[in-house]
């Protein structure tokens, strides 16, 4: 197998960014139109960086401008989905600087900073739509692919919040926090169809309905997705004639439905939405039977959430109610053993039947207390009052464990911003949480905000976070006796160090650059404790030195770029060993470019990720560092209501393979080649 090596490449590719991002500039410049010095010496900092300087609700729970936000924030827009063809948050966060995934042909692993560890479904970043959190109350896991609870077409614009959050948002804000904003009705006034087709026999289609009028508004929206994905996938693995020779045959089929409902009225706003996905499984993980159908995964996410907004006496009022469920189904095909019963079938299904609901309630509080000082604080209470994770096999009398538990916490916030003088900013926040489970976390985040000149900020971040151990992680088992519970674990915490330097220049340029410093401690790893067992525990040290660096312009005539590097070391501390599935070098490059009458762009991107190096089933491998490019051609107004897009993902059609855990035979699992697809939208 051919082996890229990856820093040549990593380091021509960050090179070629620069030169086209000049490049672009420079044929922007002379169709934009400029303003005077003159003019730009009388602009304040908003003014100068035009819509640069976007505002932000979730670093702080109040919107605020970007350049005041106590954190290092990416806002992704429609537009920006729309123009580079991205069809789930994964490839969203894919083209995101400091972000990258990992595909294991069943859901997508993100990863930020130099971390990816294998058995975590997500559980560091927060998940939010519309501030209500997403994380299921299971594997507490943030779900980016086709199970994303949103269709992409309703997502008005994304905050992509980095470092330590849990000071406003408790457990699972470790790394961050990914803040999904949802259309209004006046953004989708009206009735609007949209369809797609694509490689590997894929469709979908959806139709919303958005209506504005006085005091309120309503959207709703369904969707459907269907494909049958690669139905020729080879794992060299199970290269064997009693195997299908190590093919796949139409294993990879994906098929999803979701609903979305918001309404608002006067003060009140209800959101609900439903997702329901099922997967084949590839891979043949956890020991299952290669190429037999029967593998696959279900997840169905759901939730109503009533919020109430209301300024009184010069205090903003948020308090929401909000009711969750999660079900998880996995099937997993089996031969019989000399292990099993004797009057069990030659193959027979091991099924996972998940279920979590829970309620609560929150209420927050935000003041302007003085001139310079404005105060939030707030309260929240959650009862995870069902979660059952039972195993058995789909067998008539055969083995089943039943596993039921609940939890119960409760949290308190507050967080101050005081404007010392009109160029500094302190901001400080608190948090307790405590569980059932452990006990109690205390989260503070303290941060300066600098801004010397005019079109300059420097911000210096200090954050501490936890993530507590998941139900998953505490109790699971199976009728195999498979896993030892750890009833004990203690949750993971995280300090972290982050200076940040952001640069305005004009209304057009924007850079940025970090560095930052995180030290994790407890961290909960998925180990082998015996030949036949595993299990969770606080087993690991972990520090992470890195820093990243992002040029960004978008001018007049419709041309805009953004380039981003990013490096880190991430290293166990108890082995002085690299971290596993960490990449040291990630690279991103966008561009886009009006063809015609500013109604037609052509969207490039370009992703590199370095070599990753792991332990799988004891040796040691690697998944080769690649640089893809995708293309997308869109269109906006060529013809009343109609929205169109064609993408080319893969363009270049290069061989790529995820690293894969050791659930898995293999220790590589192959990414697509070229697919394609052609999207549109039509608004009545």
């Amino acid at each position: 197998m051919r082996r890229y090596r990856s820093r040549p490449r990593l380091a021509l590719a960050g090179a070629l960014l620069l030169s086209l991002l000049c490049a672009t500039a420079a044929l922007a410049q002379e169709g934009a139109e400029q303003p005077a010095p003159s003019d730009l010496e009388s602009m304040d900092l908003e003014q100068l960086t035009n819509l640069k300087v976007e505002k932000v609700y979730g670093v702080s729970k109040f919107e605020q401008v970007v350049t005041e936000a106590p954190a290092s924030v990416t806002v992704v827009t429609s537009e920006e989905i729309r123009r580079y063809g991205w069809r789930t948050l994964a490839d969203v966060l894919n083209a995101t600087r400091g972000f990258f995934t990992t595909y294991d042909r069943n859901y997508s692993y993100i990863g930020t900073r130099g971390f990816n560890r294998p058995g975590d479904y997500n559980t560091r970043l927060l998940l939010l739509v519309d501030g209500h959190r997403i994380n299921d109350a299971i594997y507490e896991s943030a779900s980016i692919g086709t199970e994303f609870i949103l269709d992409m077409a309703l997502i008005d614009r994304i905050e992509v919040i980095r470092g330590p959050s849990s000071s406003l948002y408790g457990a699972g804000a470790f790394f961050g926090v990914i803040n999904v904003i949802s259309k209004t009705a006046k953004q989708l006034e009206g009735v609007e169809v949209g369809g797609g087709w694509g490689s590997q026999q894929t469709g979908s289609g959806r139709i919303t309905y958005g209506k504005f009028f006085n005091g309120g508004e309503i959207v709703l929206s369904g969707s459907g997705y269907s494909s049958r994905g690669n139905d020729r996938l080879f794992f060299p693995a199970f290269n064997d004639p009693a195997t299908n020779n190590g093919i796949a045959g139409n294993m990879d089929r994906d098929r999803n439905y979701s609903l979305f409902l918001s309404g608002h009225l006067q003060d009140l706003t209800l959101t609900g939405a439903l997702v329901s996905r099922d997967k084949r499984i590839p891979t043949a993980s956890f020991g299952t039977l290669f190429n037999d159908p029967r593998t696959k995964s279900n997840d169905r996410r759901s939730f109503l959430d009533l919020r109430y907004d209301k300024a009184i006496a010069g205090t903003g009022v948020t308090a929401r109610l909000f009711y969750d469920e999660f079900r998880f189904t996995g099937n997993f095909a089996y031969e019989k053993t000399g292990d099993d019963p004797p009057f069990y079938p030659a193959t027979y299904v091991n099924r996972d039947d998940h279920l979590a609901r829970w309620w609560g309630t929150e209420v927050q509080a935000s003041r302007q207390l003085l001139p310079r000082l404005q105060l939030t604080g707030g309260v929240m209470f959650r009862d995870d009052f069902q979660m059952d994770i039972p195993n058995y096999d789909a067998v008539p009398g055969g083995r089943a464990l039943d596993n039921r538990h609940g939890d119960v916490f409760y949290a308190l916030f507050g967080q101050a911003e005081l404007r010392i003088l009109d160029t500094l900013i302190l901001n400080a926040g608190i948090r307790y949480d405590h569980y059932e489970t452990f006990g109690g976390a205390t989260s503070p985040r303290l941060a300066l905000i600098y801004t010397p000149v005019e079109g300059s900020v420097f911000k210096l971040v200090y954050g501490q976070a936890f993530r507590a151990p998941n139900a998953y992680e505490l109790y699971y088992n199976d009728v195999f006796n498979g896993y030892a519970t750890r009833p004990a674990l203690q949750p993971e915490t995280v300090r972290s160090y982050e200076a940040i330097y952001e640069q305005y220049y004009g209304d057009v340029v924007r850079t940025s650059a970090s560095l930052f410093y995180n030290k994790i401690d407890n961290l909960i790893s998925y180990q082998d404790v015996s030949p036949t067992q595993v299990a969770f525990a606080n087993v690991e040290r972990v520090k992470a030195v890195g820093g990243e660096f992002e040029i960004e312009g978008q001018w007049n005539s419709g041309y805009a770029a953004r380039g981003s590097y990013g490096f880190v070391s991430a290293r166990d501390q108890q082995t002085d060993q690299g971290l596993d599935y960490s990449p040291r070098h990630l690279v991103k490059l966008n561009l886009t470019a009006p063809l015609y009458l500013k109604k037609v762009f052509a969207g490039i991107e370009l992703q590199g990720v370095s070599r990753r190096e792991f332990t799988h089933n004891g040796a040691q491998v690697a998944s080769p560092g690649y640089l893809v490019s995708n293309a997308t051609l869109s269109s906006t107004g060529l013809l009343p209501g109609l929205e169109a897009s064609f993408s080319i993902y893969n363009l270049l059609d290069r061989r790529l393979e995820d690293p894969a855990t050791t659930d898995h035979v293999q220790s590589l699992i192959p990414q697509d080649g070229r697919t394609y697809r052609l999207l549109f939208s039509y608004r009545f």
